[in-house]
């Protein structure tokens, strides 16, 4: 299967809807909470849009930092060259970032850690991404990063609200994309 611009868009709406009806099954069937208080509850929506764009803002900044390190190189020019084929447009990039921050976060967020916890859900989330890989030091290095950044997306769904956690997860999955299709132009 080639990755191309078509397969990302069917597999970031998949992500949106897929992901979002399964923790949507989970909060109802198995944590026994009605969805809309979940994934509406919390801080009033200006804090936890405060909140989530900050985190999301810094800890982009953070990212963005270490995986320019020499060290990182590579794992930049990995996930650069998967992406910059693709001629996408910052309307792609803002399209696949909403999928996969309201679609996971509903998922891991609202439905998985509760189970979890914060940490383990965040071990998990940022592994099933490959960003933990015994075979490539240098991107486990990365994923260590994500980790606490995923974590730190936990404490928001937790202490403010799970809009606090997606305007996080949106944030920086616009700003990583971002970055990644552009670090050849520079």
């Amino acid at each position: 299967m080639e990755f191309n611009k078509d397969l990302l868009f069917k597999l970031s709406t998949a992500t949106l809807i897929g992901f979002a009806l399964l923790g949507i099954g989970i909060i109802y069937f198995f944590q026994g909470l009605k969805p809309a208080e979940v994934l509406l509850g919390g801080e009033m929506w200006y804090w936890q849009l405060t909140t989530g764009l900050g985190l999301g803002i810094v800890s982009a900044g953070i990212a963005v930092g270490v995986i320019k390190s020499k060290l990182l190189s590579e794992v930049s020019a990995k996930y650069h060259h998967m992406f910059s084929g693709l001629d996408l447009s910052l309307e792609d990039i803002v399209y696949y970032s909403f999928c996969a921050s309201v679609g996971e976060e509903i998922f891991f967020r609202a439905g998985i850690q509760p189970y979890l916890g914060i940490w383990l859900t965040a071990i998990v989330f940022i592994a099933l991404h490959g960003y933990i890989n015994p075979f490539d030091w240098r991107t486990s290095i990365y994923g260590v990063l994500m980790v606490f950044v995923t974590a730190g997306m936990g404490y928001l769904f937790q202490y403010q609200g799970l809009f606090s956690a997606i305007c996080a997860h949106f944030i920086f999955d616009v700003l990583m994309f971002y970055y990644l299709l552009n670090i050849s132009k520079k």
